[in-house]
């Protein structure tokens, strides 16, 4: 499988060179950290992009049990070298656990193509990203300028669904989104130190500030959902010249 153009540049840092008389610690040992939390990583945006997918899957058609993708498929780090500044880059890797001896198939018994199904993991890797931008952008900014747009863009359903609403997908996926944030805080929180940016962008600079933020995000956008998802003239919405074709999936889906 091809590498996800994502990365994580990393560093942990060594406890002993803060404390007086303390032996620094080995090469080893501080590679072998660094290895603990890339893993963390993508353990954690594996659950965020991959929670409740599951898939048939078995030897056959007629011997098949619905199973975790996360039973199949795993995120792994690939080891980079370190930059000039002494951060490891480390690249994000989709793998087969079982090397493709289970088949996958679809609702209809047929088995599902291999390529298809990576790109399947692929989207939805993306798709978290995409909305973990999303939270951060909404949390740093506030976005208060236009917020029925904003709202509209969020709440995307058919035409159908306006006489019956049903609660966007958007408020289901925020909820999981900040629980595996507050996890994700908690498992570096183990490490006696480290400088963490995700994805290569100085905006995912990963520290308690950057974590205040994603829960402002989140809080904010989970308001402007809900507010627009019971306002009433969601049952019957005025013709506003607003298209909603044009809004790309990645706005609101997970």
């Amino acid at each position: 499988m091809a590498t996800l153009l994502l990365c994580c540049r990393h560093l942990v840092i060594d406890p002993c060179n803060r404390v007086p008389g303390h032996l620094p610690r080995s090469d080893r040992w501080l590679d072998g950290q660094n290895d603990k939390l890339t893993q963390v990583v993508c353990d954690w945006l594996s659950d965020l992009a991959w929670v409740g997918w599951r898939v048939e899957a078995g030897v056959d058609s007629f011997d098949s049990n619905a199973v975790d993708v996360r039973d199949l498929l795993e995120l792994r780090p690939e080891r980079g070298e370190r930059d000039d500044q002494g951060f490891r880059v480390s690249w994000f890797s989709v793998e087969r656990t079982d090397s493709g001896k289970t088949r996958v198939f679809d609702e209809g018994g047929d088995e599902v193509d291999a390529e298809f199904f990576e790109c399947e993991a692929y989207q939805r890797l993306w798709k978290a990203v995409d909305l973990l931008w999303l939270i951060f952008e909404t949390g740093k900014k506030g976005d208060d300028s236009d917020p029925d747009n904003r709202c509209r863009s969020l709440c995307h359903r058919p035409e159908s669904s306006y006489e019956d609403p049903s609660p966007p997908d958007l408020a289901i996926r925020l909820l999981t989104a900040k629980r595996s944030l507050r996890r994700l805080r908690e498992s570096l929180g183990s490490f006696p130190g480290y400088r963490l940016t995700l994805f290569g962008e100085e905006g995912f600079i990963v520290d308690d500030a950057w974590f205040e933020i994603m829960g402002q995000g989140c809080d904010r956008l989970n308001e402007r959902v809900h507010a627009y998802a019971t306002r009433p003239s969601c049952a019957n919405p005025p013709d506003d010249d607003f298209d909603r074709e044009s809004i790309p999936p990645s706005a609101y889906t997970l």
